[in-house]
């Protein structure tokens, strides 16, 4: 509580200066409690308490805005409730030393609206091994957006922090933070995650981070599984026969195929010939949007009979190091089996 000698004190400051000039900060008779409000927009409204340390004064009131409280006179202690539906609301606590001197102190007040965020992801070009990308995190409906700190994360690795300098801005707003990366095929798959977070500075509320996620990965163009782009396999006649073609890309390739000229319509890895029964040449094609890639399968049909004989009779009773002519001699003394 401070004597009337020092309200004197404060009078000689101030008749040294303008009648509107606040107090000195080291000198100022005034204590709010809170010293500062940080709440979202639109909440409840908070109540403050403003205190003088001064035991004479000729009146104790706050603004609000330009609304001006009731004057209180012979109390030391007022409280005043505080909307936090005005994003630039003003607070002062005033108390008046004289008729033409008073003290004013400021209560800071910051209304925030936590962001939303939406995550972009732009395929920019495929040079080489290398695919670039174009990611744009979008923050959107911040206040106030100088508290805004963005922050790109590559799998679990910081890897960029961007801040935005309009300190004059309360209402809420829109924002971007754009990176731009090279992916190599090496890497396969990388995660990288946008971060949106109000922070208010040390010994002040810290707000939890609002993110979001992409995937993003190298771009090439399809590859066959197998290194060769021919093959020849080998049926019975009246056999069914599944032809493979393989291919690895990404995007993930397209399939088509075609059969001595004849477009097959099947998008798929593996094509059925039911029955077969003549030779087939045909040609699988990968295909994506950087390029495409062909096999050709030529199949061999044989007709039943002495294939079959062959192969279920001779060829798996002997060694591999058998005489092709002790083979012929087989075949030739067993032949009431070769027209089976």
């Amino acid at each position: 509580m401070l004597s009337v000698r020092m309200l004197s004190f404060f009078i000689l400051i101030f008749s040294l200066c303008d009648a509107d000039s606040i107090c000195p900060p080291e000198h100022n008779p005034l204590t709010l409690s809170p010293p500062e409000i940080i709440e979202e927009y639109g909440v409840n409204p908070v109540t403050v308490n403003c205190t003088t340390a001064l035991a004479e004064h000729k009146g104790l009131y706050f603004t609000v805005g330009n609304e001006t409280s009731r004057i209180i006179e012979e109390q030391m202690s007022i409280s005043q409730s505080v909307s936090l539906s005005d994003w630039n609301v003003t607070i002062k606590c005033k108390v008046k030393l004289n008729e033409s001197h008073e003290c004013s102190k400021d209560l800071q007040v910051i209304t925030f609206k936590n962001p939303e965020v939406v995550h972009s992801v732009q395929l920019v070009n495929v040079i080489g091994e290398e695919t670039q990308y174009r990611l744009q995190c979008d923050i959107i409906n911040v206040a106030p957006v100088q508290y805004v700190t963005v922050s790109w994360y590559k799998n679990s690795e910081k890897i960029q922090t961007e801040s935005f300098n309009d300190t004059t801005t309360k209402t809420p707003v829109n924002e971007s933070s754009i990176l731009r990366v090279n992916i190599s095929r090496e890497e396969n798959v990388v995660e990288f995650r946008c971060e949106a977070q109000l922070d208010f500075g040390p010994h002040r509320p810290k707000l939890p981070a609002i993110s979001k996620t992409h995937r993003v990965s190298a771009h090439y163009a399809p590859e066959l599984k197998t290194q060769n782009s021919a093959d020849d396999t080998y049926a019975l006649e009246g056999t069914d026969i599944i032809l493979s073609c393989e291919a690895v890309g990404n995007p993930l390739p397209v399939y088509n195929w075609i059969c001595d000229g004849k477009n097959m319509l099947e998008n798929t890895t593996s094509l059925s010939l039911p029955r077969v029964n003549g030779n087939k040449t045909c040609a699988c094609t990968a295909t994506n949007y950087l390029g495409n890639i062909t096999k050709t399968i030529h199949l061999h049909v044989e007709p039943t009979g002495i294939y079959s004989y062959f192969t279920s009779k001779i060829v798996d009773d002997l060694d591999e190091t058998a005489d092709l002519c002790l083979i012929l001699h087989q075949i030739i003394s067993n032949s009431e089996y070769i027209f089976l």
